[in-house]
């Protein structure tokens, strides 16, 4: 029985390869910061937006509310500068509470609000995730290529 070796591909199929993998990673870019940034000001928005008059304490209470929802997502703000693929990966953990937080509100009393957070996290979980994979998949192309002797 005889063993087939695959082919090495070529630097050419490698190029083209990492290509497509960047332009992936610029729409994951694009999608998983707006999401991102969209859910951070709808959060905003509804805490300090609440139907009827709002007092000076009850502005002190959503403050403090609105640092206690905010604090856990701008942990990730640093990654995203430096794009480290770890950070996209753990971002998809970090929204899970968010998810788990939101799912008995639109089960419950089911305003558009609700519904529209949640598809953001799942956007923002989705994107996030495929991100991580591009940027890492991009990462071992770069090795392929520098690695790869030209003929």
């Amino acid at each position: 029985m005889t063993e087939t070796k695959a082919a090495m591909p070529s630097i050419e199929e490698l190029n083209s390869a990492l290509t497509q993998v960047s332009k992936k990673l610029s729409l994951g870019f694009f999608i998983t910061h707006g999401s991102f940034a969209l859910f951070l000001v709808l959060i905003s928005w509804f805490n300090f937006a609440p139907p009827g008059q709002v007092t000076e304490q009850d502005f002190a209470s959503n403050l403090k509310l609105w640092f206690v929802k905010i604090i856990p997502l701008l942990i990730f703000v640093p990654g995203f500068i430096t794009k480290r693929y770890r950070t996209y990966s753990w971002l998809c953990f970090g929204v899970l509470p968010y998810f788990i937080w939101l799912t008995p509100l639109v089960m419950g009393r089911g305003a558009w609000s609700d519904w529209v957070m949640t598809f953001l996290i799942v956007v923002l979980f989705i994107s996030s995730m495929m991100t991580s994979r591009w940027m890492q998949q991009q990462s071992y192309l770069g090795r392929q290529i520098s690695h790869t002797p030209s003929n």
